[in-house]
Formats: C-alpha cells, structure tokens, sequence
C-alpha cells in the first residue's frame, strides 16, 4: 500500500473544511455521512465541527453501489434509510470518494425530493475520474488519481483495512 496522505495531513485538512461548514451552513443543519465508507471522515468531521462551535443534527443513509467489487456496479441501491423527517432543512451529504458520482447524485436528488431546502456535498476525496453522473461537490478534502484504489480511513478492501489511520492506495 502506498501512502497518499498521513494522519496529520488528515487532520488538519478536515479542521480547514470544519471551519469552512461552520462558517456557510445554518446552525441546525443535519449533517447526513453515507455508510459504510464515510463513518470515519464523518466521526472527525463532526468533532472538528464542534471545536469551530457547530453542532449539527447527524442521521445515516446506506448506499451501495460496488457491491463488494472494486469497481462501480453503475447502480445505486438505498440499503438504509433517514430515520428523520428532512423538510425545510438544509442537508449536508457526507461521503468517502466522488468517483463516478452516481451515490452524490443519488442521495442529493432523494434528499431534495423529502423535502430539503438545501443539500451541500462533502467528500473525503475526489477521484480524478470523468463523473458518470453532472454533480459538482462544495467541499473536497483530497484528490486522488483516477486508478488509485483507496484503502484506509474508512475505506476497505471487500471490508477490510478500514481502521488504517491514513489513505493509502492500493
């Protein structure tokens, strides 16, 4: 595995977009991570949040659309629900990678359709792929090159290596 970002690199970049979130979003926003990759990112995000006096509400989706496999299904299939009701709140969509960009397109269409008045996207890190879908992302943390298979800080490899502290590439 190649190391593409250390901890430290880590946890001062998701400092600089906390900061950022706390500044443009509206106190009672609802900060919605997509499991299963996003849970480490999301985990830190909302603490550092917290140290730049943001305390958003947190509610979980599950999307799914590699299956295990290394490479995009190109279907998106909602695995779990909002356990809230999402009208009249501005929504931010928490993700791993932005690769083809069908789960952030997914996701911030259904989350428009419940209700939202505004739905913002936030990625760990952005592949430097041609996106499948038209979506742009408000908040990036990194980018990687578009045939790096990542590994770490929540993302596994068919469910393992996700407690590596640092994005490696595989």
């Amino acid at each position: 595995m190649r190391t593409l970002y250390t901890e430290d690199q880590i946890a001062q970049r998701i400092d600089e977009m906390a900061k950022e979130i706390a500044r443009d979003l509206p106190a009672d926003f609802l900060m919605a991570p997509v499991l299963t990759g996003a849970f480490v990112f999301a985990a830190d995000l909302l603490r550092a949040l917290y140290r730049h006096n943001s305390d958003p509400y947190v509610d979980f989706i599950q999307l799914s659309s590699y299956g295990g496999s290394r490479s995009s299904s190109g279907v998106v299939t909602l695995l779990k629900d909002f356990s809230i009701d999402l009208t009249g709140k501005t929504v931010l969509l928490v993700d791993d990678v932005l690769d083809t960009g069908r789960s952030l397109h997914f996701g911030k269409g259904m989350i428009l359709d419940r209700g939202a008045v505004e739905v913002k996207t936030c990625v760990f890190v952005k592949k430097q792929t041609g996106h499948a879908e038209d979506i742009s992302c408000d908040y990036i943390g990194f980018d990687a090159k578009a045939d790096d298979f990542l590994i770490g800080y929540g993302m596994d490899d068919d469910g393992r290596k996700r407690g590596v502290p640092l994005l490696g590439a595989g």
